[in-house]
């Protein structure tokens, strides 16, 4: 599989971009301590004030600033971190829970499946945006911003709700794709054989589990994008949101808190102050755009890599016409590494 995606340009692509912008948000944060610069007024070469907050896109400051004077191009910078480690540690908290929950219910009876079924078929239906908010709201409002609880005491609880209400689906997924490959001849044939669980898992299940997981993976993480999304248009931010006279304010630079909170400049007539909506919307549906065509690439090289030679009715006919003209119906038929073997210990011999 390594093979297909190194010569995979698409992927080399995408892969080169995504891990381009997650190193200059970690630089940013390593060598400027995760600051943003702040333009408050902009003046012309021979010093006369030209325009203030929000300044529009120059060749200073590439992609503007807020109306605060925040440069939108290091803010964009310095919350992809953000943004991509929390859809990846939600989407593998529910992956790990997952399989540790339902590879073990797998090798159980099927009632017992049955049972578990019906139990999480009930949260299928219930929309996650909502029940995140419902559950979020009240812990992450702060009217004073001098009470603010510490960021790992926030960021833990957000993250675990977000992995609870994922793992009902990922869990009954994950259940339903080990029970499938265990009804597989190979496996039928290793437990008939006498092999543990633990020895038919690591050895025969694991090897094929791997590609769905990765999927799975991907799958998860723009899901929990999405959800990021819905909670930001509802004003929860990721981190929390602090009120202020001018209204709700976040407390990280992350892109979908971003969204959210520049949302009401969507309306702006002019593009000095709707540039501040577009530009984490535009970054935004790229991500999405990029994971998915990511996962596009690798659903691409598992295929390959499961590909089977096709058996046309033309080697058929060959090998029936060979097999025919054998003198000898139980006679070793030698490949060509074999008989050059052969010729070579009767040589020796």
């Amino acid at each position: 599989m390594r093979r297909v995606l190194i010569r995979d340009p698409i992927f080399l692509i995408v892969f080169t971009i995504l891990m381009g912008l997650l190193l200059l948000s970690i630089g940013n944060t390593i060598f400027r301590d995760g600051q943003v610069d702040q333009f408050l007024n902009r003046y012309s070469e021979e010093g006369r004030l030209i325009g203030i907050p929000p300044l529009e896109p120059s060749k200073d400051q590439w992609l503007g600033t807020d109306r605060a004077g925040n440069d939108l191009f290091q803010m964009m910078i310095e919350g992809f971190k953000w943004t991509v480690g929390i859809c990846a540690i939600v989407a593998l908290g529910r992956m790990v829970i997952g399989l540790l929950v339902g590879i073990p219910l797998a090798f159980r009876g099927a009632r017992l499946n049955r049972i578990f079924k019906m139990v999480l078929d009930g949260f299928l239906i219930l929309p996650i945006s909502l029940l995140a908010m419902m559950m979020l709201f009240s812990s992450l409002m702060f009217a004073d911003s001098t009470m603010v609880p510490p960021l790992i005491d926030r960021v833990s609880l957000q993250l675990t709700v977000f992995i609870l209400l994922g793992l009902p689906a990922v869990t009954l997924y994950l259940v339903t794709e080990v029970r499938q490959l265990l009804n597989r001849e190979f496996m039928v044939v290793a437990e008939t054989l006498g092999g543990s669980v633990w020895h038919r898992t690591r050895q025969h299940l694991w090897p094929h589990l791997v590609p769905t997981l990765v999927i799975v993976f991907m799958q998860q993480f723009v899901q929990t994008l999405m959800l990021l999304i819905h909670l930001s248009l509802f004003g929860v931010f990721f981190g929390g949101t602090v009120f202020l006279f001018e209204g709700v304010m976040p407390t990280l630079f992350e892109w979908s808190s971003m969204f959210g909170y520049y949302f009401k400049q969507f309306t702006a007539t002019t593009w000095m102050t709707s540039h501040m909506f577009l530009v984490p919307a535009i970054g935004l549906s790229l991500l999405v755009f990029l994971s998915n065509l990511l996962t596009s690439r690798l659903e691409r090289a598992f295929q390959l890599r499961r590909q089977e030679p096709v058996v046309t009715d033309e080697t058929t006919s060959q090998a029936e016409a060979a097999a025919a003209t054998l003198d000898e119906p139980f006679m070793l038929v030698y490949t060509d590494e074999s008989l050059r073997l052969h010729r070579k210990k009767d040589m020796s011999g």
